[in-house]
């Protein structure tokens, strides 16, 4: 009688096992789609912001070009604003912004958000880092690109 009754402990203990192993990629997964959602998120807020206007310009376009060519503007801080509009900050999601030069053969930071979020600090190593290449063509090409880098709190 108690074989029997070792045999079905054993088989449940097995199952049990079983169980958690299949149910323990998932959690990766949660983790992966989180990733997936932040990414599209930012590629669609720097998609609006990079919308054509009638003057074949957009709005990132005028905040990297006056952030770059001496007009004192912070461009990375006002797209920081901009994010901080969103119904997305509200919900726990921060941001970092880098305006980053490209065309000089060296990745050089022109402007950053460094101090715009001191209270929540350095992103994760889990954060998201969405960009988009902004080029300017007044005298020469000059090609930057903007980061955006994305997290949950």
């Amino acid at each position: 009688m108690h074989t029997i009754e070792a045999i079905l402990a054993l088989m449940l203990i097995i199952g049990v096992i079983a169980f958690a192993a299949r149910s323990a990629p998932q959690e990766m997964q949660v983790e992966s789609s989180v990733d997936t959602q932040l990414m599209l998120y930012g590629e669609d807020f720097l998609s609006i912001l990079d919308m054509e206007n009638e003057n074949h310009t957009s709005w990132l376009y005028h905040r990297v070009n006056g952030t770059v060519n001496g007009s004192h503007w912070n461009g990375a801080a006002n797209i920081t604003r901009e994010w901080q509009n969103t119904t997305l900050n509200g919900s726990g999601i921060f941001c970092k912004v880098e305006i980053v030069n490209l065309t000089d053969g060296q990745l050089k930071v022109v402007n950053d958000t460094c101090g715009v979020n001191s209270t929540y600090g350095e992103p994760p190593k889990n954060a998201v880092t969405v960009t988009r290449l902004v080029t300017l063509v007044n005298p020469e090409v000059r090609v930057y690109e903007v980061r955006l880098t994305l997290w949950y709190i």
